[in-house]
């Protein structure tokens, strides 16, 4: 075997290996139960993994104690107004307005919608 072909056997396996990773979490989600709606649906949607979102809002929430939802859902709507969550986060990153949770500096209102992912 030529070194360039086990170089394209290499990346072709890795790939493979990738893909069937990104299919088996996939098909994880397929089975996995319905979630009940939510008051803040319309927010949770604009998040890529909502999971993930949960995972990081237990750390916000364990930081709040006087954690609102309704209140966090609130700012947040105001906050995106004709703006995509994307937009709003670079803005906020770019004005300072970030906070400390778990370990990680996220923008403030993307805190807020992980929070109430955790809740929800």
């Amino acid at each position: 075997m030529t070194v360039h072909s086990s170089r394209r056997a290499a990346v072709a396996a890795v790939a493979a290996v990738g893909a069937i990773a990104v299919g088996l979490r996939e098909f994880r989600r397929l089975l996995a139960p319905p979630r009940k709606p939510t008051p803040y649906d319309d927010l949770l949607a604009k998040i890529n993994d909502r999971d993930d979102a949960a995972e990081l809002g237990k750390y916000v929430i364990a930081s709040m104690p006087h954690f609102n939802a309704g209140s966090a859902a609130d700012v947040v709507r105001a906050r995106l107004k004709n703006k995509t969550l994307s937009e709003l986060l670079v803005r906020e990153a770019s004005t300072g307005r970030m906070v400390e949770v778990g370990g990680w500096i996220v923008p403030e209102s993307l805190a807020l919608v992980c929070a109430l992912a955790a809740g929800a």
